[in-house]
């Protein structure tokens, strides 16, 4: 049996409490889409999330499993909107050191394909410069809608979820660089 990998991001860095709550979410998720788990309230019963303006709101895990069950939500879709938040708040959590470089230049077409509502979206004049990460390239001499990516989806289709973890490692270790070099 292979060993299986488990990703820490640091405390001390940049994406800790950002990746944990991404990881609450999803480690949750198969208690809303899986009607085999048995869930942890009673049917009558939900939790309250106080508001400061306006009143409390009231979740109920039993209601949540009933629109995945009718097709309205899919784990799939749940998954990348995780994707599409933490890709967000991340990328503009430590925009500032964004070098130029082609790892930050790929970061910044996923956020941006994350604003999109998960679609790779370009100007005539996007992609702009050479974006590459890992095995993973953006073309930038394909611009606008003539780019292969163009209004194709970013999580599910281009990245998983892993590869979006790794990536926020990558960025942190260019951020720890950048840091060191000056």
């Amino acid at each position: 049996m292979d060993k299986i990998e488990y990703y820490e991001f640091r405390r001390d860095l940049y994406f800790f409490d950002l990746v944990s709550c991404f990881s609450v979410s999803l480690c949750g998720c198969p208690i809303i889409f899986d009607a085999r788990i048995p869930l942890f309230l009673e049917p009558n019963q939900s939790i309250s999330f106080p508001g400061k303006f306006t009143s409390p709101k009231h979740m109920s895990p039993h209601r949540l499993r009933a629109v995945a069950e009718s097709n309205a939500t899919s784990k799939s879709s749940h998954i990348a909107s995780c994707c599409i938040m933490l890709a967000n708040t991340a990328y503009e959590s430590v925009k500032d050191y964004n070098d130029g470089s082609e790892l930050f230049e790929f970061f910044r077409h996923i956020r941006n394909a994350s604003s999109h509502l998960n679609t790779f979206q370009f100007n005539q004049r996007e992609p702009a410069h050479p974006a590459k990460w890992r095995g993973a390239t953006i073309d930038h001499r394909q611009k606008g809608q003539h780019n292969p990516l163009f209004g194709q989806q970013c999580f599910g289709h281009f990245m998983g979820v892993a590869d979006l973890l790794d990536l926020l490692m990558d960025i942190e270790k260019k951020i720890i660089e950048l840091q060191e070099k000056s």
